[in-house]
């Protein structure tokens, strides 16, 4: 970074001393080019004026070295963001691409702060931002980078992942920044894009180029948002439906488990009560059995000794 260039370019006056000085004598020398016996003399103070105003020049830079420098510190931004995140085109939303913001930084709270509109018409700052934003189906990633143009050791890094349900909405505001030329007022036109997360506080805010484009990203990222966030959603729900059927499923057959392990007990206990019932009644029927055994064999040996007592009591008589 060419800083005590750029400082120039913010600081130093449109024309210098040394600059004007040189126009004046390269002006001399185009007209004595006019005349024929000065013609010669003329093109050397010409030649002599013009390259004091390029030496003049040399000193500081302008707006395309400006750009220049800017372009390559942000060139890489997706490239990083990518290794970073560790997120490759095979997962880049179909839908939304990734996007590249960048602008000159109005609201600094650094200082030195300057401010120049270049000869191209475009508004500069010695500071500036540029953002390198991925979409993926679950998240969006970040990496961006903001800088000094004239200080070495301002330079931070922009970063972060967010699930789309943390998010709510883009904006982008325009603003004017007010600065004094001579005794008059102007105003410089820029604007401020933010990505905000469902408590209003914002994931990135950045002064960006103003335009068409912004005005399209903004609403397109809105719209990124609210349809990932449907998506999810009906996703979410449809699993939770999943998984709630599942359960139903295992519980419905842990039920009809535990009832055929219940039925098998029932038909065991009854089993088993059977089997002691007749064990019981065959039981009972051999007691009485016995029972009646040993009657009849009393009842026999009464009759018996009735009998020999009959017949005895036969001999006698």
């Amino acid at each position: 970074m060419e800083t005590k260039r750029n400082l120039k370019y913010f600081t130093a006056p449109p024309i210098s001393i040394v600059g004007l000085i040189g126009a004046i004598v390269a002006g001399i020398g185009v007209i004595m080019m006019f005349f024929r016996w000065l013609r010669m003399p003329g093109i050397l103070t010409a030649i002599v004026g013009f390259a004091i105003m390029i030496f003049s020049s040399g000193g500081k830079s302008n707006d395309s070295d400006i750009d220049y420098q800017i372009s390559e510190r942000i060139k890489n931004l997706q490239e990083l963001n990518e290794k970073k995140h560790e997120v490759f085109e095979k997962s880049f939303l179909k839908q939304r691409k990734p996007i590249n913001l960048r602008g000159y930084d109005f609201e600094a709270k650094e200082e030195p702060f300057y401010y120049k509109k270049g000869a191209d018409g475009i508004s500069r700052t010695n500071y500036f931002v540029g953002a390198n934003l991925i979409f993926t189906s679950e998240k969006v990633y970040l990496l961006g980078r903001r800088f000094s143009l004239l200080d070495e050791t301002i330079d931070e890094e922009l970063n972060g992942q967010w699930f789309y349900n943390e998010l709510d909405k883009a904006t982008v505001e325009e603003k004017e920044y007010e600065y004094q030329k001579g005794d008059r007022t102007f105003k410089a036109k820029y604007s401020v894009f933010q990505i905000l997360k469902q408590d209003g506080s914002p994931i990135l805010k950045m002064c960006v180029d103003t335009g068409a484009d912004i005005d399209t990203y903004t609403d397109q990222i809105t719209r990124v948002i609210a349809t990932r966030q449907k998506e999810l959603a009906k996703r979410a729900e449809e699993t939770a439906q999943r998984r709630a059927e599942f359960r139903a499923r295992i519980a419905a057959e842990k039920a009809a488990e535990d009832a055929e392990q219940a039925g098998e007990a029932v038909a065991e206990t009854v089993e088993k009560a059977a089997e002691e019932a007749v064990g019981a009644v065959e039981a009972k029927a051999e007691e009485v059995a016995a029972e009646a055994v040993e009657a009849a064999e009393d009842k026999v040996e009464e009759a018996a000794a009735e009998a020999v007592d009959a017949v005895a009591d036969k001999l006698d008589d």
